[in-house]
């Protein structure tokens, strides 16, 4: 017996697959129409990528992002009188604060 070679399906017609098969599922459509699964699949994929795109593979994003700035400490001082002084302290110099509010505070006495 002779055994005939299939003719290759028209575009046409796997176009109208592809459409079913988004409506329906690639599978049901793939059994009732007697084609094969993955060729279908590989059909609706290439459709929905955009001609001439290429996908990134790689993303380089930058390695840091700029710190925020430390908060900087602050010191707020109400006298009895109702006098207000603020201090904000910069690394290291914490030592000079105190001498700072005696004398607000000693002035105020």
């Amino acid at each position: 017996a002779v055994r005939s070679i299939p003719e290759p399906m028209p575009e046409e017609l796997w176009a109208q697959a592809v459409r079913l098969a988004r409506a329906h599922g690639a599978s049901p459509i793939a059994r009732a129409v007697g084609l094969d699964y993955k060729s279908l699949r590989t059909r609706m994929a290439r459709t929905m990528e955009p001609a001439g795109l290429v996908k990134p593979t790689f993303v380089e994003l930058p390695a840091t992002r700029a710190a925020a700035p430390a908060p900087v400490p602050t010191i707020e001082i109400t006298a009895a009188d109702g006098s207000r002084m603020c201090i904000h302290l910069e690394a290291g110099h914490g030592r000079e604060a105190a001498s700072i509010v005696a004398a607000f505070l000693g002035s105020r006495g």
